[in-house]
């Protein structure tokens, strides 16, 4: 990921705009323990105020109040922009869940694969960090072909953060902070997703449980659609909660959800840049083993290499510190470009990846695989099985494992020569 650049920021901004980085210096209570930022000595433990009701940190949740001089825009929500004339959103009476008004996203074609979503953006408090954020929301299918979800997504990310204080755009707030494209800083340290693709339901209820990184400051919640239809939002919150104990990694498990992609899809991310003429779906007549593989086609329309295929993070506190190995099974067909399979390790020193193999041409069903160390202070793993588009030719992956085989390896001790030093030599001349 590219490199932050506290200095610059600090000649830039001054003290008064790394306090508000950082979120203050902090409160020391009576015992000498640091308190949270903002809280007094003497007050509520975190424990306590943990027994209070828990506040909707959701700007206009129901979706009740419109934005101010505006048709149908509900306020404190804002829209993905795609410049395509086959999306639709909108607030209306027609179905709702509860009040008056809910929001839906409809899309007509899939020519340019874009996630066009509803979302809402949060400056994270440090009193967040080592929380879980909950989210919640009612969701409505009506003719869906294709994958809609609702997302949680945190980051460090100091150009979005000061952009919203600013109240200006993330660009603007770069110029400002004369923070380059290339010097941005921004990083993410997790990310949540529930995908549904039934075509027609009514309403249902879904949940999304997310832990607050420490060093991030920024949260943004999402929901909208990957396909056609139309999928109808209401009654939406998210809270903060006491964190939950991270799930166990016995070695040996193989962690990835749905490996051999024999179930809808929904356990994966689907990444593809918006060019036409890209396809990442399963496939159920090719499969190294079961009834399903994911078969990727591109006709080479792309212009800039963007990174492509099915992926999947995986998030535990007690990531850091192992030795893990992924594997999958990798089939080509006439590709132009490289496929492989790729692991990064994210962390608030920022992202690891291993120095993948890469594969092209034709290649029958072959196991591919990678191992590596994560840092010891990991909260996030990201695995891949993707190829660089644009490339034209048919790619197949199937079968595939991440697991804990151990402790991360030690760095090798150099061992000390056993010819004498040049110092030592100049000491010893005659």
């Amino acid at each position: 990921m590219r490199p932050s650049r506290p200095a610059r920021l600090a000649a830039l901004a001054g003290l008064g705009l790394i306090a508000a980085l950082t979120g203050g210096p902090a409160v020391w209570n009576p015992l000498g323990h640091p308190a949270e930022p903002g809280r007094l000595p003497g007050s509520p433990t975190p424990a306590a105020a943990a027994e209070r009701p828990a506040t909707n940190l959701l700007v206009n949740p129901g979706f009740e109040l419109p934005l101010p001089g505006h048709a149908w825009m509900p306020a404190g929500w804002d829209t993905s922009v795609s410049g395509l004339a086959s999306v639709f959103f909108g607030r209306d009476t027609f179905l709702v869940h509860g009040g008056r008004y809910a929001i839906s996203v409809a899309n007509l074609s899939t020519l340019v694969p874009m996630a066009h979503n509803w979302s809402q953006s949060f400056v994270i408090d440090r009193s967040w960090w080592g929380k879980d954020a909950v989210l919640s929301i009612w969701t409505r299918s009506n003719g869906l072909l294709g994958r809609a979800f609702v997302r949680e997504a945190i980051y460090r990310d100091t150009l979005s953060k000061m952009a919203k204080l600013w109240g200006v755009s993330r660009d603007r707030a770069g110029d400002s902070l004369n923070i380059k494209a290339l010097d941005d800083p921004w990083l993410e340290l997790g990310w949540k997703s529930d995908y549904f693709v039934e075509p027609e339901t009514d309403w249902v209820h879904r949940q999304l449980r997310l832990h607050i990184t420490p060093a991030t400051n920024f949260l943004r919640v999402s929901c909208g659609i990957n396909g056609t239809g139309q999928v109808v939002f209401d009654d939406a919150s998210l809270v903060l909660e006491r964190a939950q104990p991270p799930p166990p990694l016995p070695p040996h498990v193989n962690l990835i959800q749905d490996p051999g992609f024999e179930g809808d899809g929904s356990a994966w991310e689907y990444s593809l840049p918006p060019y036409e003429g890209i396809r990442v779906e399963r496939h159920t007549t090719l499969a190294h083993s079961g009834k399903a593989c994911m078969r990727y086609e591109d006709t080479g329309m792309g212009v800039n290499p963007a990174a492509t295929g099915v992926c999947q993070p995986i998030l535990n506190r007690n990531l850091g510190g192992k030795h893990f190995r992924l594997t999958a099974w990798l089939k080509t067909d006439s590709l132009e470009g490289t496929a492989n399979v790729a692991m990064f390790f994210k962390s608030p020193q920022g992202s690891k990846n291993i120095v993948p193999k890469l594969y092209s041409g034709t290649m029958d069903w072959t196991q591919i695989g990678l191992e590596g160390d994560s840092p010891p202070d990991t909260y996030e793993a990201w695995v891949w099985c993707m190829y660089e588009s644009p490339a034209r030719g048919h790619i197949y992956f199937d079968d595939c494992s991440f697991e804990v085989m151990g402790p991360a390896k030690k760095p090798a001790t150099p061992r000390p020569s056993s010819r004498p030093s040049a110092a030592k030599k100049r000491s010893t001349a005659p």
